[in-house]
């Protein structure tokens, strides 16, 4: 009789199947365990318990982290009461508001000494922006005239014109030497420089012995002429020439005998300074100290023709 002989069995996986899921839930088990691993060292699951517990008790659960965020009583810093600089205070009710102060008015500036005056460019120079043509008349070709007095009504008028640009004029000359450029030429230049008063200059002579000063004027510049003799005669004490075709130091010409002056739209007249052919009173024309006395009695002249109110 056989002995029958029990054999042992061994686990084998014979099906591929079989063994692919074998090797997915070992997988599975292997992550399983390294999870909780991890979840445990990082304090994980003592959170979730915590969470649980504290919504089980109806209270938030605070994680730990939070709790880490969060300031420590002990070193939490109370809020000043004391405002800052920059803070602008709220004024209470009924409290007047401050008046934004007024800043001082800015100091003028200091002139520079160095600067140098220009009375063209100064708005209170009693001739400022006034332009003013003089007319030296009778050179050394015109047969009533001698040589030194051509010369002279030149230089005259030549220091005249520096005297009012320094009142704040601009000045134009119909002649700088001793020549004669024709009545034309002078209307022309005084045109040109659109002169707003003109005065046409010369001196006289009569004899020796005699001594005085006029004006020559067209029709419609007689009150000019006037105003002209009555200054310049009160300046210099030279007395005015008499004469039947004089009055009061004024003589009426014809258009034709002064075509300059009849011809311009500003006022303009011809002044005798004085006497040539007397000793005394040519020394008082060629002396810098009396010609300016023959310079006031212009200026003012031409003061109260531009500004007849005054």
């Amino acid at each position: 009789m056989k002995r029958i002989k029990t054999r042992k069995r061994h686990f084998q996986i014979t099906n591929p199947l079989g063994f692919s899921l074998f090797c997915a839930m070992v997988i599975l088990v292997i992550g399983l365990i390294v999870g909780v691993v991890f979840l445990a060292k990082g304090g994980y699951i003592k959170q979730m318990l915590t969470c649980v517990k504290s919504e089980l008790n109806g209270e938030r659960a605070v994680t730990t982290q939070e709790a880490e965020a969060s300031p420590s009583p002990e070193f939490t810093e109370e809020p000043s009461t004391v405002p800052t600089e920059s803070a602008e205070e709220t004024p209470d009710v009924g409290t007047p508001v401050p008046e934004t102060p007024t800043p001082p008015p800015l100091e003028p500036e200091t002139p520079n000494p160095d600067a140098t005056y220009d009375p063209k460019r100064d708005p209170n120079a009693p001739l400022a922006g006034v332009t003013i043509g003089l007319d030296p008349l009778r050179s050394a070709s015109d047969k009533n005239a001698k040589k030194e007095e051509g010369k002279y009504n030149v230089a005259f008028a030549k220091a005249l014109a520096e005297f009012l640009e320094s009142k704040g004029a601009t000045v134009v000359i119909t002649r700088e030497e001793n020549e004669s450029p024709g009545a034309s030429k002078r209307l022309k230049i005084i045109k040109d420089a659109e002169c707003d008063i003109a005065l046409r200059l010369f001196c006289n002579h009569i004899s020796s012995k005699t001594s005085g000063c006029f004006v020559e004027a067209t029709k419609s510049n007689q009150a000019f002429a006037q105003i002209m003799i009555d200054e310049y005669s009160a300046a210099t004490g030279i007395p005015k020439q008499k004469g039947n075709n004089k009055k009061n130091g004024v003589e009426k010409v014809s258009n034709s005998d002064d075509p300059v002056s009849s011809k311009l739209k500003c006022p303009c007249v011809r002044i005798i300074l004085g006497n040539w052919d007397n000793k005394s009173e040519r020394a008082n024309l060629q002396d810098e100290a009396f010609q300016q006395k023959m310079f006031e009695g212009i200026l003012q002249a031409f003061l109260k023709q531009l500004n007849p109110t005054e």
